[in-house]
Parts: structure tokens; sequence; C-alpha cells
């Protein structure tokens, strides 16, 4: 007899604890209608070496793009701004680095995975999602607004936090996909 997932719909066989699909919880057959709620814990076990690193990474990210990236100076008076005021684009940035972290928290805590199905691997959408970021985090950092020679403008802090942070959280997930590609 065949189990039904309740959230994709895929059939499992008897006995199965997890849909081979969407990794959901399957219930039995002979579930009680008046189970208990299921507790949900983080497990940062089901994580991997690569993926904490991406992930710490990506929330160094997240928090560097509020950070002061630009300093500028007009004789007594300076004053500095974040990368998401200094360029709207880097809004995209935040909201990958949003989705990445939230597909590292939903795994850990047992809530969602990549459906096996899915177009893409997970690595592959991660690795997209870190590039993305990385190259607007390189055009941010290369492009500084500029004073138009009234105002010296310079780098922050912020600004190399932000640039380290995107490096760290790409170049794990690039380094295989490199060596596959090297190896065809």
């Amino acid at each position: 007899m065949a189990i039904t997932c309740s959230n994709c719909q895929t059939e499992a066989a008897e006995g199965t604890a997890y849909c081979p699909s969407c990794g959901a919880a399957l219930a039995g057959p002979a579930a009680p209608a008046t189970s208990s709620p299921t507790q949900i814990k983080f497990n940062a076990a089901v994580l991997t070496q690569t993926d904490r690193i991406v992930g710490v990474a990506t929330a160094v990210l997240f928090i560097s793009l509020f950070l002061p990236w630009y300093s500028a100076n007009a004789g007594p008076f300076g004053a500095s701004v974040s990368a998401l005021t200094a360029h709207g684009y880097m809004y995209i940035s935040l909201i990958l680095s949003i989705a990445v972290i939230a597909l590292f928290a939903a795994e850990a805590l047992g809530l969602w995975k990549v459906p096996v199905s899915a177009p893409m691997k997970r690595d592959q959408i991660l690795l997209i999602a870190t590039a993305i970021s990385a190259v607007l985090v390189v055009i941010a950092f290369v492009f500084k607004p500029s004073g138009g020679g009234v105002v010296n403008v310079g780098w922050s802090f912020g600004a190399f936090v932000g640039l380290i942070a995107a490096i760290v959280a790409v170049v794990p997930l690039a380094r295989p996909a490199i060596r596959a590609r090297q190896g065809k």
C-alpha cells in the first residue's frame, strides 16, 4: 500500500518516513488523527561545512550592506553612506542574501529543502545566487560614487567587509563547479 505525501501528492512505499520528492514527513496509514504537533528543532548537522561557510559569509555580507561603504569629506564636513544608499541595485544582493540564509534555515529546521525533481540542483541555485551577489558587490566596490571634484569620496570599512564576505560565500561553491567543468 502506498502513502501519499500531503505536501506534494507524491506516492511513497508504505513504511517510508519521508517523501522522496520533497522531504516532508509522511504519516503512516494507521496514524492517529489526534497526533501531537510536530516540534521544530534547529539541526545544524544537516548543513555541510560548505553550507556553514557560505551561510556565515552570506550573513556577514547581509550585515555589511547596512554598514558605511563610502565616506565623503568636503572641508570640515563629512558623511558616510551604505551600499544600499549609494547603489540601489545592491538591494538585489540584499534579497539574494535573505534567500540563501532562508534556505539554510529552512533545511536546518526541517521545514523545506530543494526537491530532487527541481530543474536545478541545490548547489547550482546557491552558486548562482552567491555569484550574482559577488558580481554586484565588486561593481559597487569598483564604481564608488564620485564627488564631482568638490567632495573627496573614499571607501569605508563596510565595503571591505562586504567584498571579502561576497568572495568567501561564492568560492566554496564555485571551486567544485570549476573542477567539474575542467574534468569534462
